[in-house]
């Protein structure tokens, strides 16, 4: 079983700036798209995010697959991964800067 012993505290939830020295930024830089970079470095599976976000599964391949996010999925996701919308905003437009456009 994985939980606090008794009487601990759990540790507080502190929301990062989207920046350069931030885990996400650097996945980006290395070619991975924003939602794989969030996934990745906050560890949040498919169906978490869907059953905390209220975002379907099928909504999250979409967005997986390149759709632009709503400013509500942006404000679901960022509360979900404590960073503000404006940094989530921000890893997406950096994501798009390294998209390979196939015609």
């Amino acid at each position: 079983m994985v939980g606090r012993r008794k009487g601990e505290q759990a540790l507080p939830k502190v929301i990062r700036p989207f920046d350069a020295e931030h885990p996400v930024w650097r996945m980006i830089q290395d070619g991975d798209g924003w939602l794989n970079a969030w996934l990745a470095q906050m560890c949040t599976p498919w169906a978490t995010i869907s059953r905390k976000t209220k975002i379907s599964i099928e909504r999250i391949m979409e967005l997986d697959d390149g759709e632009v996010p709503t400013e509500a999925e942006i404000e679901a996701l960022s509360n979900l991964w404590h960073v503000t919308p404006d940094g989530l905003r921000k890893s997406i437009e950096e994501a798009n800067k390294y998209l390979i456009k196939l015609d």
